[in-house]
């Protein structure tokens, strides 16, 4: 006898895998929020940065409410990132007694990753903005991904809304625009 394809495998494989990929974007996603609090906690003796990256400390805001933002989205994640499967309920009068649950599964990775984005997002700002204030040479390729930034953020010289800022950032990282402007000026590909 011919056996088809068993679904409920394929969909228990799914939610599996999916509930592992949700746990280790939350894991990047906080180390990523981990350097940028750090960056942006304590100011630096060496290079004369402000601790919230602005160039008026005290009168303006500078990052640090962009940091609420990334706060904000790390915590949303981590509550994502809780397994739906424990939410399983037996289903089609009891002939499934497990149910994945891979669909919303799948549907929480794909808010997990677009909350990532945000925060690298975020984080390349703030990165940006440290190194305008900084205002010292950049290497090759730290200047060319530099620029590419500039051109969609401008730098920021008194507070404004970040939003606008941040969503611009978030559709070029799912660009390969930085990569390839790093790669062209360095004459290699990245790995």
């Amino acid at each position: 006898m011919k056996r088809g394809l068993d679904w409920s495998k394929f969909s228990r494989h799914t939610g599996s895998t999916s509930n592992g990929n949700d746990r280790n974007w939350t894991k990047y996603g906080g180390c990523n929020l981990r350097k940028e609090n750090e960056s942006l906690d304590k100011p630096c003796p060496v290079c004369g940065i402000a601790s919230i990256s602005a160039k008026k400390p005290g009168l303006n805001s500078g990052m640090m409410l962009a940091q609420y933002t990334a706060d904000a989205l790390i915590a949303e994640t981590r509550i994502l990132s809780h397994p739906a499967a424990n939410q399983s309920i037996p289903a089609a009068a009891d002939q499934e007694d497990f149910v994945s649950m891979g669909l919303t599964t799948s549907q929480k990775v794909k808010k997990i990753l677009d909350n990532c984005y945000g925060v690298l997002a975020i984080e390349m700002m703030a990165a940006a903005q440290a190194l305008d204030l900084r205002g010292k040479n950049m290497g090759k390729g730290t200047s060319a991904a530099h620029k590419v930034v500039r051109k969609y953020v401008d730098f920021l010289d008194d507070d404004r809304p970040l939003y606008k800022d941040n969503n611009r950032m978030v559709e070029l990282l799912k660009t390969d625009e930085i990569i390839d402007a790093v790669e062209n000026v360095l004459g290699k590909e990245l790995n």
